[in-house]
């Protein structure tokens, strides 16, 4: 599956983009909101895996947007655990929320079943 990664943080994205690939994901990355649109419409992605807190355009707008236009699963992977947080991510459509700092078998196990319930099948 093709996953856009989307945050600020060049530690995360190196990090997480490693753990894709090696689970056979192919990884486009984005450093803001607007490259994260723009990325999406140009890779055409089964998934997005996306900051809240980016400069520009935050993830919450991102992800409404995301979920308007293309209706792929979207896993918001943020320090923001408030519970209004999350509450905010249901209400832009989040398929996932995770919280950082995160164990990469949880990330996974979070991922693989946003993907299993988005295209039908166990992964």
């Amino acid at each position: 599956m093709h996953i856009l990664l989307v945050d600020d943080n060049p530690d995360i994205i190196r990090l997480v983009e490693q753990v894709l690939e090696l689970e056979g994901h192919r990884v486009s990355t984005a450093r803001d909101g607007l490259e994260a649109l723009q990325q999406a419409a140009t890779t055409q992605p089964d998934a997005v895996v996306l900051d809240i807190n980016m400069p520009g355009m935050e993830g919450w707008e991102v992800c409404r947007r995301i979920k308007q236009q293309y209706h792929i699963p979207v896993m918001l992977l943020t320090v923001r655990g408030e519970k209004a947080d999350v509450q905010q991510g249901a209400a832009v459509g989040a398929d996932a929320y995770l919280l950082k700092p995160f164990d990469i078998p949880v990330f996974l196990d979070h991922l693989n079943t946003m993907l299993g319930v988005a295209y039908g099948r166990a992964r």
